[in-house]
């Protein structure tokens, strides 16, 4: 049984993956309100709303209450009388932290910190960035809508043949008991066991049993489930939403859903109305407000409402990322250039690269004679390697091939982890899967092994070095 992806992973992947990487990951960087900000700035966990997380920002900096903090990111919360501390624990990581103290105790340790927590309103208020970091969340300030975006890094991971999740650190905070697990994706991960599938959360406390023959990631506050051949879609507590009748269901992006009617793609709302009926012959997610379509053999771009915006004129289209579409040209063979199209449909980046890859962090990777380099939006070459395999940057990182090893360099080109593994995957939620012959480990951006990587069958035999030989015999 292979491992539950989510459809929009599955339809870029299946049509993009030999010549673009579509993925954003959000970096941890530090933050500044700034004189315009709001005085007391909102806070999302996994990209949702948390409408009844109060803040305080004091000298700068936000400031969340620790309880309901802890809660957000799934940790639990205890107040020591005798030593006047507050214990917030996730999994084997324990921090400790006492009002007006420059330092933390992080399992044992002592940690110092940027800013102290504070006593007030009768409760421990704890900075948000610097704690979400003791925990290893990625913390960053969006000024544009005065947001701090916290987004705590799980990954799955293996032992003794079971599955379960690991901390940036490679500590477990949810107990490998699974048969398969995945990503999360606000604040839902999928875990089965014999064959079920069903969702957890941050605590590990399975939020929606597992009772479903297949689950899919959350997205728009919905997901895709199929029982007994049925497709439905369920909100995060497991209610049944919708259940519309079509040959086949896809996750929800920016309102709507993808969906296949015999031959042709149309879109669906919330409510399960139709906004734009099946008729192209193949059609993609929404990012940047447009969804690539493909119109009598070309593909361009759709509005919301169905409107073509951008002429069905290339041989193919990517999802918009960074305000930027991927295209490549019209060719012989199949062989047309790629480029980068605009939401008004002009070529803001020549179709003049032999091969290209989707924006990430702000880059997108090109190559011209077998040979990549990076370009930022303007279409500059902001980076020229000597490599002929890169991946996309996330968390500052993208893997690199030499030698038939791979490694990982940064934004400036310099190799921070040396070409050493047999195959080697972007990061995510601040770790990597990499292969040394046959063993899949996850790495840090140090590069240093945390923990085993789950590799479920079908995945392995299609991404292991040894499905690499025999690919090439």
């Amino acid at each position: 049984m292979s491992k539950p992806l989510s459809r929009p992973a599955f339809r870029k992947g299946m049509f993009a993956a030999a010549t673009a990487l579509a993925a954003a990951q959000i970096l941890t960087f530090g933050y500044t309100p700034s004189a315009n900000a709001a005085v007391n700035p909102a806070v999302s966990v996994d990209g949702l709303a948390q409408a009844g997380l109060k803040t305080a920002t004091i000298k700068g900096t936000t400031y969340v209450p620790a309880k309901t903090f802890a809660s957000s990111i799934g940790a639990t919360l205890k107040w020591d009388q005798s030593t006047q501390a507050t214990i917030l624990s996730q999994g084997t990581r324990t921090i400790v932290l006492v009002a007006d103290a420059k330092t933390a105790t992080v399992n044992g340790a002592q940690t110092p910190l940027r800013e102290a927590a504070v006593w007030k309103d009768g409760q421990l208020w704890v900075p948000a960035r610097a704690t979400g970091e003791l925990f290893g969340a990625s913390v960053i300030w969006d000024g544009a809508t005065s947001t701090v975006r916290i987004t705590p890094r799980l990954s799955p991971y293996e032992s003794n043949g079971k599955q379960g999740f690991v901390n940036v650190f490679g500590e477990p905070v949810i107990a490998a008991k699974y048969d398969e697990t995945n990503g999360f994706s606000e604040d839902r991960a999928i875990v089965s066991k014999n064959g079920k599938f069903g969702y957890v959360d941050y605590a590990g406390k399975a939020v929606i049993p597992l009772q479903y023959d297949q689950a899919f990631d959350f997205s728009d506050g919905l997901a895709l489930v199929e029982l007994n051949d049925k497709s439905s879609y369920i909100d995060p507590t497991g209610k049944t939403i919708l259940s519309p009748e079509y040959d086949e269901l896809f996750d929800f992006s920016e309102g709507l859903a993808l969906v296949r009617k015999g031959e042709l793609f149309g879109y669906i709302d919330h409510s399960g109305k139709e906004v734009v009926p099946p008729k192209f012959e193949d059609a993609f997610y929404f990012s940047g407000g447009l969804a690539a379509v493909q119109i009598e053999g070309k593909y361009g771009y759709i509005d919301r409402t169905g409107k073509v915006v951008i002429p069905a004129i290339y041989q193919h289209a990517f999802d918009f990322s960074d305000g930027l579409g991927l295209v490549q040209a019209e060719g012989e063979n199949g062989e047309g250039s790629f480029g980068y199209v605009n939401a008004k449909g002009e070529l803001a980046i020549p179709a003049a690269y032999a091969q290209g890859f989707s924006f990430s962090e702000g880059l997108a990777a090109v190559a011209d004679d077998g040979v990549f380099s990076y370009v930022n939006r303007k279409g500059e070459k902001v980076l020229t390697t000597k490599y002929k395999d890169v991946g996309d940057f996330h968390d500052g990182l993208a893997y690199f091939e030499e030698g038939g090893k791979y490694g990982y360099i940064d934004k400036k080109g310099k190799v921070v982890i040396p070409a050493r593994y047999d195959s080697a995957e972007a990061f995510r939620s601040g770790l990597a899967r990499v292969w040394i012959d046959t063993e899949a480990k996850l790495i840090d951006v140090k590069g240093n092994a945390v923990a085993n990587a789950t590799v479920p069958a079908a995945e392995e035999s299609a991404a292991s070095p040894e499905a690499d030989k025999a690919a090439s015999k």
